[in-house]
């Protein structure tokens, strides 16, 4: 039973405990529409912010991607998806951020249930971080 759980990448359990901590505290407030509507209107309205935030965005999902592409179990798909979702959103904004309407109502909608898949990935992490759990996606021989 113990080798079903074990991971093939030691950095995936670490990169698990950081990258579901960071999602679980980015994205716990950002459930409320309430919330995220003047969070958005503010990157919209200074492309000064859109910029770095889209900026740090890919680098730290293109450079999550270098350090970890694994898709060995759930946990390190997990992260790489994760850090395939920051280099995209990150990648995007800075492409064409300037000519979204990101702080639409349909886009804060959209952003609060983004931030419910990333709060739920956040615990799953942090879970499996903790306690050393690969959920590996099939068993070992």
């Amino acid at each position: 039973m113990i080798d079903l759980l074990a991971v093939q990448n030691p950095f995936t359990l670490k990169l698990a405990l950081f990258v579901g901590a960071f999602l679980f505290a980015a994205s716990a407030a950002l459930v409320r529409p309430s919330i995220v509507q003047p969070l958005l209107t503010s990157i919209q309205n200074s492309p000064g912010i859109m910029h770095a935030t889209a900026a740090v965005t890919a680098f730290a999902g293109g450079g999550l991607l270098v350090a970890h592409l694994d898709f060995s179990s759930i946990t390190a798909s997990l992260v790489t998806l994760t850090a395939i979702w920051w280099a995209v959103e990150g990648l995007g904004l800075l492409a064409i951020g300037h000519r979204l309407k990101i702080d639409s109502p349909a886009n804060v909608r959209l952003y609060a249930l983004s931030n419910i898949a990333a709060l739920m990935t956040g615990v799953v992490l942090l879970i499996a971080g903790v306690a050393g759990i690969a959920f590996p996606t099939e068993p070992s021989s």
